[in-house]
């Protein structure tokens, strides 16, 4: 059977009075009009009462029903409103949650004040990982048109054999910007060298990079200038523009336009035409000064250059290209170009592309840095895969500061039942409460993040020493580090909270009431989870930071193959102290203190290139083989400690023609022997392209007598390679170098006297100088870095980690004070209770240990395999690891466990 529906009050009418009826007699005034519509549709029917409801509704539109009461803050609370806030961010509701949320977290001080901690420490181990990470990726995009300078990259194989070299010729750069639409600009740059630089009016002598750039140089890139005209600074000869750095050291002040310098390889002064801001520390460029272009144009190796048409490298070439060009069809464009212009030989294919500037620091592994002298350093290249694994590091580290807040928040959910129950009880919505948990947990990662800027600003000096860099935090940081430390921080407050305020939120007032506890003991329970991967990522970093430790111990101080320690490596930088090098080294020999000199070419462990060369047996050409050489004289073997296996050393200047291999190259022509084989050398290297030996193409011949032991003349990253000891009376490549044997004793008194009769010989002759083995530890020096910084990251992790056990391990001797009053009393002793309450917890760290193995092992074994010499993972390094993980958490819980466990069994059982 069915019943006809109740009849309803027009519903336009009903929303009308709704919308202009004050909220505290809204619902009288529907109720009353909605009993007087049923009443009139009963007794008059269903159309005339909705006539005579609508004519209700029209007579009561008087201004007293808008205005509220005098007290209507009483009603505020009582009457829900429709104001298009929500109501959770009205000042009322913010002001009573946040004074709840101060009530709470001073009641308890102790989780508080673990929770600040933990948030602090992992804030500010993200920001300074951040704020170098930061530094990393924005490396060269403080020029404006970043987006649209690239690098001209030169990539040619020849026979096989693949270089990708960041060079490319004068012609391509003048005459890509007239031929190629799609570009706006080109620029050309060198590096040809290693001057004195000098003031005539305070005539010092400053070892300085010879760098010169065309005119268009400082128009496409944003180089600040203080002084000068960036369109025209670089336009006449002989203009030279310096930073203020080099200012400062060579004048003492920074007003020098128009002032006048020497380089000691040209005949004319230069004239200051600008001086430079010092350049920002995330930049590809280090130079300190740029001389003109046009100052060599009349130069016979500028002439040389230019002449040596578009096959030459000798440049580093960048253009701008227009807005919304494809900087691949231009890579075409160039290639096509370069090829209509040179035919390349049989065998030899030729290519280029564009490399966006953005991307020359992170993305340049592979890439020859070319156009530079062999004294010249190469460009800083950073690490993309340490970018990625301490990115990972950061997020790791916050997101287990924000697991500590959430554990420990679940723990203490029980103590907070009977509030909960009241307050859902007398009407709280569930959606109230997950607000006011989330304003708990955002109020705690506000202090969190208040103290941890300050422990960062701090903490940036000795950061910035440590990482060579000049980070800052303050009002004038990128606006995207706030914005990414705001995100993070309200990112980490929301996540960390929302669990435990779902999980609180969600329970049924009566069972509340009736004393309902939350059962902890699941052996799956999400809390247990969390602390498993706290420990996990801990033991994780433990590892990584033992095995890098190894790692760059084992670096420092395998065997080279010859003596490191006690060598003084001492530059040549003019003529002259070439030229009269043998009296030098016999002045320099007669020292008491000094036991070995040798002059070189280059020294094991060089910053600078090492030359290498093509080699073949006489009458085969097909069978060339590459090789270093490296000119020295006959007591190189002596200075260095080689050990020379079998033939001779060289003897006198009729061994221009001699040469020693290594035992690599000697492996390559199959030598066990030497007894004066021929071989020939036809091309030799800068680094770029090779090029002929001699003018005429002839090839330099040679013969070897003798094979030395393998040594490590570059990093342990590299395998050793072929090297060849060339006398150093040879075409390819002279000396540069004095390298001294001293005593460990009077050091500084013996420099002094070896600066002596260098400067004697020539007093234009700057002294620089190192030892060998400090210059060897560069090689490993971002290592040692990573090594210390992963130290801190670990400690720190652990720390955290450890924060939230104690708040965990305290929490439970609470909640079982009961339990160990009842065991005492039974007899138990206090070890065995302080071992059962520390059990559960250390069984969790044993897990944790179990997953980190694995992935440590694979992690490091990965990272090991990118030196071509490095130490064996053994099992001791794990257990190690592993040990330290469990005797950190026994001693944190242990504190709690012992303190319970020691409590009068009465007082607690009274107390229950």
């Amino acid at each position: 059977m069915s019943h006809q529906a109740r009849p309803q009050p027009p519903r336009w009418a009903q929303r009308l009075l709704a919308w202009i009826a004050a909220a505290h007699l809204r619902e009288e005034i529907l109720g009353d009009l909605d009993e007087l519509f049923h009443q009139r549709a009963k007794r008059q029917g269903y159309p005339k009462a909705r006539w005579l409801y609508w004519l209700d509704v029209l007579l009561l539109l008087h201004p007293r029903l808008w205005r509220r009461p005098p007290d209507q803050s009483a009603f505020l609370h009582q009457y829900p409103s429709d104001s298009s806030q929500p109501f959770f961010l009205r000042p009322a509701m913010l002001r009573n949650y946040l004074t709840i949320a101060f009530r709470t977290l001073s009641r308890n001080k102790l989780y508080t004040a673990l929770n600040i901690a933990g948030l602090t420490f992992g804030i500010t181990c993200f920001l300074l990982i951040g704020l170098y990470l930061f530094d990393e990726l924005t490396f060269d995009q403080h020029h404006s048109r970043a987006n649209r300078i690239y690098r001209v990259i030169e990539h040619k194989v020849v026979k096989g054999e693949a270089t990708t070299l960041a060079a490319a010729s004068y012609k391509l750069a003048a005459e890509s910007g007239k031929t190629i639409a799609q570009i706006e600009n080109t620029t050309r740059l060198s590096r040809i060298g290693r001057a004195n630089l000098i003031n005539p009016e305070n005539p010092v002598n400053f070892q300085e990079t010879v760098t010169n750039a065309d005119e268009n140089f400082l128009s496409i890139f944003d180089f600040p200038l203080i002084q000068g005209d960036k369109y025209t600074a670089l336009k006449e000869p002989n203009s030279i523009v310096i930073n203020e750095d080099l200012a400062m050291r060579l004048f003492g002040h920074t007003q020098v336009l128009g002032k006048t310098l020497q380089f000691s390889h040209l005949d004319a002064p230069l004239k200051v035409t600008g001086v430079l801001k010092n350049h920002l520390r995330n930049s590809s460029f280090d130079f300190n000064s740029l001389v003109s272009e046009a100052t060599y144009q009349n130069t016979d190796f500028y002439k040389q250059t230019v002449a040596s048409g578009w096959s030459s490298a000798d440049f580093s070439v960048y253009v701008l290209l227009r807005p919304n060009t494809n900087a691949e069809t231009v890579s075409s464009q160039l290639t096509r170009l370069v090829l209509a212009n040179v035919k390349p030989e049989p065998g030899t294919h030729l290519s280029y592309r564009l490399q966006a500037l953005s991307d020359i620091h992170l993305h340049s592994e592979g890439i020859i840095d070319g156009a530079r002298n062999t004294n010249v350093e190469a460009m800083a290249q950073g690490s993309l895969f340490y970018i990625r694994i301490f990115l990972f590091i950061a997020l790791f580290v916050l997101g287990i500061a924000g697991i500590n807040y959430m554990n420990l928040s679940t723990a203490r959910a029980s103590n907070r039942l009977k509030e909960i129950g009241v307050r859902k009880s007398i009407g709280a919505q569930r959606s109230q409460l997950i607000y006011q948990f989330l304003v708990e947990a955002l109020l705690i990662t506000v202090l969190s993040l208040v103290a941890a800027l300050l422990l960062v600003n701090v903490m940036l000096p000795f950061f910035n020493s440590f990482v060579k860099k000049q980070l800052t935090l303050g009002w004038g940081t990128d606006y995207r580090i706030w914005l990414m430390t705001l995100g993070a921080t309200l990112l980490i407050g929301l996540l960390s909270g929302s669990y435990p305020a779902l999980l609180l939120s969600g329970f049924k007032p009566v069972l509340l009431l009736k004393g309902m506890k939350i059962n902890p003991r699941g052996s799956l329970s999400l809390r247990k989870v969390l602390v498993v991967f706290q420990f996990t990522i801990s033991t994780v970093l433990m590892i990584g930071t033992i095995v890098l430790y190894w790692q760059v111990r084992f670096m420092n101080t395998t065997d080279l193959g010859f003596n490191k320690e006690q060598l003084v490596v001492i530059d040549v930088n003019t003529g002259t102290a070439r030229d009269r090098f043998e009296t030098i080294k016999a002045d320099m020999a007669k020292i008491p203190t000094v036991k070995n000199v040798s002059v070189t070419s280059r020294v094991p462990g060089e910053w600078k290139m090492i030359r290498t060369v093509k080699m073949h047996p006489p009458g085969k050409a097909d069978d060339q083989q590459i090789s270093y050489l490296i000119g020295a004289d006959k007591d190189f073997l002596k200075t260095f400690e080689v050990d020379l296996l079998k033939g001779r050393n060289f003897v006198n200047p009729a061994d221009s023609m001699s040469v020693l291999l290594n035992e690599t190259a000697a492996r390559l022509f199959n030598l066990t022997e030497p007894s004066g084989q021929w071989l020939e050398i036809p091309t030799l290297s800068w680094g770029g392209e090779f090029r002929p030996v001699n003018p005429d193409n002839t090839p330099f011949k040679v013969r070897v007598i003798g094979i030395v032991k393998d040594f490590h003349f570059q990093s342990l990253k590299a395998k050793i390679e072929p090297l060849v000891l060339a006398y150093h009376q040879n075409p390819i490549h002279g000396i540069d170098y004095y390298t001294v044997r001293i005593d460990a004793y009077g050091i500084s008194q013996t420099l002094e006297k070896l600066q002596s009769i260098l400067q004697k010989a020539d007093p234009d002759e700057p002294f620089e100088y190192h030892f060998l083995d400090q210059q060897l530890a560069v090689f490993y020096q971002e290592d040692a870095r990573r090594q210390t910084l992963l130290i801190w990251v670990a400690l720190a992790t652990i720390f955290i980690a450890c924060l939230g056990l104690f708040g965990l391990a305290t929490y439970s001797t609470e909640q079982r004070t009961k339990e160990v009053g009842v065991r005492k009393v039974l007899g138990a002793s206090t070890v065995s209770l302080a071992t059962l309450l520390s059990g559960d917890f250390l069984k969790l760290v044993l897990v944790a240990n179990g997953i980190a193995f694995p992935i440590a092992w694979w992690v490091t074994g990965q990272w090991l395999q990118g030196y071509a010499y490095h130490i064996d993972l053994e099992w001791w390094m794990f257990a190690l690891a592993g040990v330290v993980a469990v005797l950190i958490a026994f001693l944190t819980v242990s504190y709690q466990s012992i303190k319970a466990a020691l409590v009068n069994p009465v007082r607690s059982l009274r107390s229950e």
